[in-house]
């Protein structure tokens, strides 16, 4: 995704860049809530000048520390409000599936078609 675009938006809304700011945040939020000395290392960043590169930065860092948490949540056996790590689990992907798909609409509406092989590399398909 080019610089360039993360001014789009599906209408109203959160533009892209804000949508991706979105799921560093809200990842950095649950992991407040069970790792407090991990979380400290999500970056906190600002949805109207974030770069890609800060972006990528923090999803990265999310990623690997939302693994952590779902080991520790499976391992302790407590996922407090979500009953189960399966159900956390899931609300987190259905959660990051909806922001997304509004990152995808607003490439769209906005004649900025994404790459195919960006679309398969959302879920790490093999075109073939």
């Amino acid at each position: 995704m080019q610089k360039k675009h993360f001014e789009l938006k599906p209408g109203k809304g959160k533009t892209i860049r804000s949508n991706w700011t979105h799921i560093v945040y809200v990842r950095g939020r649950w992991l407040q809530e069970r790792m407090r000395k991990e979380a400290a290392k999500v970056p906190k960043l600002d949805w109207k000048t974030a770069t890609r590169k800060q972006i990528l930065s923090g999803l990265k860092i999310t990623n690997d520390l939302m693994q952590k948490l779902f080991l520790k949540m499976e391992e302790s056996g407590r996922a407090g409000r979500f009953d189960s790590t399966l159900k956390f689990f899931a609300y987190a992907v259905a959660h990051e599936a909806h922001h997304r798909s509004q990152i995808e609409i607003a490439l769209r509406i906005n004649g900025q078609e994404p790459e195919v092989m960006l679309l398969y590399g959302l879920w790490d398909w093999p075109k073939k």
